[in-house]
């Protein structure tokens, strides 16, 4: 009797797993089949009430992606990053994921590094891009259309963060998409990018290629501003080549463009024309005319508070111009002035990108605090949880968690000890660095100022390539490391520069054999100072100055060691003959303090020491600079 109960009750619990397996397979089919389309939020609240009918079923991924989409349209970014967060961890919760669900990973993570870049996250954006890209390799044939907008942003996110070759592969991907670039409102942007790029690695022909592909495609759709701007970039490439006549013919193209569609420019875009413009009229000598709507352009552009990249080269162009206006006007106190308020400009644009900086530290530090509070609440009630299951263990249970905590509480507390001194060295030297660039200009515009004393005929020179010069300081300068090549081809040009129009004197740089100077890479900044002060004070009233500066590894101490030599007048003589009326120099108190934040930041004594030539005509400096090697 109870054998034949038994079977009846296997049979009924047969039947209604088996009936409850088939209900959960047709719920499935139905939320597999079902689209949130249109992406409102009544659509999205109905897939979610299907999906809590039963927490084994899978559609969590989908239902994310499309809230993210949904505030990402309305630019509620807070909101993106919530749901995308929400969907990358039911993405590592769910085992098993079936393929459907798995590749809508792919967009979740494009829409939060889409947020991360908008909100100057470069660093952020590019690991959740290439997150994005694995999903797609995983799923070539899925959401396909996605591609060259996760290339975009990462070809954007690394030239932002200096990686102009990798921006540049990026770019070729896109161009590549035969779909897409089938577009031509996609294609034209595409092909200025890469313009761009080529110019900016100095191919003018690839540069020309693209732009003139990007024009070809806006002309289809009319984008009469792109054109215009188009017209601006060949312009730049021939001005850059020495081609005046080309120059001149694009920069006029770009202004009868805004002359025949004026409706149709953006404010940046219109001056960049105007400020070129300008510069055809200089150089068909109506240098007056120049100069009045140089001046115009120059009031209005000043007016913009924040200074982004493009205000920075709109800014730069047109006082760039107008010195040479100037100059050619013969008005050089005029150009000496411009001259120091672009000096002005760059240290304003570079504070302001430092600031950027401190404040994304700041910003950070704060989210990290805030999320690892969350995390420990989180763990603090899975350990309540467990203390209530599991009464028989619980002496022992309390003594290993708390041992456990202690642990790892010691471990974070000095990983972030360790975070924050590097933060805080690292912001120190940028900050120190940054005080070096007016020191150096401050004794470049001494020599502009005597050479416009004296009407030199060399003044336009002079400024010209002291422009060139300063950028390529600053450019230096904004990295923690750069190639010795880098720096050292800073020293050449500055040494070229002062023994050509500062004073006549013979200079020499010699690196051993032994160093690759493309690989090794130093702090910068820290050689030209001893390099001027030599020029400054040591070689003053010397006839047959010479400079030797020397470049060899120290092995021993694993430093890259510099000697910088002159046959001067020494140190004592030279502190004698000092001007008293000119500012107390204050490089050597910056080196000083830089010198020890390296050393205790990559635990190697870097260190400089000064001294006299033994038989009394000139000053040895001897450096010893951390370095890194090139990946």
């Amino acid at each position: 009797m109870m054998s034949i109960k038994n079977y009846i009750l296997s049979v009924l619990l047969f039947f209604c797993i088996k009936s409850f397996s088939q209900e959960k397979a047709m719920m499935q089919s139905r939320i597999d089949s079902f689209e949130i389309v249109p992406n409102t939020l009544e659509k999205q609240e109905e897939y979610r009430r299907l999906l809590e009918t039963d927490a084994s079923l899978f559609g969590w991924i989908y239902y994310y992606r499309k809230k993210s989409h949904f505030y990402l349209s309305q630019r509620a970014y807070d909101s993106v990053l919530h749901y995308t967060q929400k969907g990358i961890e039911r993405y590592h919760l769910t085992e098993a994921i079936p393929p459907l669900q798995e590749s809508q990973m792919k967009n979740v993570y494009l829409y939060r590094g889409m947020v991360f870049t908008e909100t100057r996250k470069f660093k952020q954006s590019t690991d959740a891009l290439l997150k994005a890209i694995a999903i797609s390799k995983k799923y070539p044939d899925r959401h396909k259309t996605s591609n060259p907008y996760i290339y975009s942003y990462l070809a954007s996110n690394y030239l932002k963060m200096g990686d102009k070759k990798k921006a540049l592969q990026y770019r070729l991907l896109i161009a590549k998409d035969s779909v897409f670039m089938a577009k031509p409102s996609e294609a034209a942007p595409t092909y200025n990018h890469l313009g761009e790029l080529y110019k900016g690695f100095g191919n003018s022909d690839s540069a020309l290629y693209y732009y003139r592909k990007s024009i070809e495609n806006r002309l289809k759709y009319g984008h009469y501003t792109g054109i215009r701007a188009a017209y601006n970039n060949i312009g730049d490439v021939y001005r850059n080549q020495g081609n005046v006549d080309s120059t001149l013919y694009y920069y006029t193209k770009s202004k009868e463009m805004l002359d025949e569609h004026p409706e149709n420019n953006m404010l940046e875009s219109k001056y960049f024309t105007l400020s070129n413009y300008s510069y055809v009229l200089l150089k068909r000598g109506k240098i007056k005319e120049s100069i009045k709507r140089l001046e115009t352009i120059l009031d209005s552009i000043t007016l913009i508070e924040k200074i982004d990249d493009d205000v920075k080269s709109l800014n730069i162009q047109t006082l760039d111009y107008l010195i040479e206006a100037y100059s050619e006007n013969k008005e050089f106190k005029k150009a000496l002035k411009i001259a120091e308020q672009k000096s002005k400009l760059l240290e304003k644009y570079h504070q302001q990108v430092l600031d950027e900086k401190l404040r994304e530290l700041d910003i950070a530090y704060e989210t990290k605090e805030k999320e690892e509070s969350i995390k420990q609440l989180e763990a603090e009630t899975e350990e309540q949880q467990t203390i209530i299951k599991q009464r028989n263990i619980i002496t022992l249970g309390l003594f290993g968690l708390l041992v456990l905590t202690v642990g790892v509480g010691v471990l974070i507390f000095r990983q972030r000890k360790l975070q924050n001194k590097y933060k805080t060295a690292n912001l120190e030297q940028r900050l120190l660095r940054s005080q070096l660039n007016p020191h150096f200009v401050f004794n470049a515009l001494n020599t502009v100022s005597n050479l416009v004393s004296k009407n030199s005929e060399n003044t336009l020179t002079y400024i010209a390539k002291l422009s060139s010069l300063i950028r390529l300081i600053l450019k230096n300068s904004r990295e923690e490391f750069i190639s010795l090549e880098d720096e050292l081809r800073s020293i050449e040009d500055y040494l070229e520069l002062q023994s050509n129009f500062s004073q006549k004197f013979r200079y020499t740089i010699t690196v051993a054999d032994t160093i690759d100077v493309e690989d090794v890479c130093v702090p910068p900044m820290f050689i030209q100072p001893f390099v001027e002060n030599s020029i400054e004070h040591g070689l003053k009233g010397v006839k047959d100055g010479l400079i030797e500066v020397n470049i060899q590894m120290n092995d021993d101490r694993k430093l890259v060691e510099c000697t910088i030599t002159d046959n001067g007048i020494g140190i004592l003589k030279a502190s004698e003959f000092k001007n008293v009326n000119k500012p107390e120099s204050f490089s050597g108190k910056i080196i000083k303090e830089r010198l020890q934040i390296y050393s205790k930041s990559l635990r190697k004594k870097a260190s400089f020491s000064i001294k006299e030539v033994t038989d009394g005509t000139g000053t040895e400096v001897n450096m010893l600079l951390p370095y890194l090697l090139e990946d």
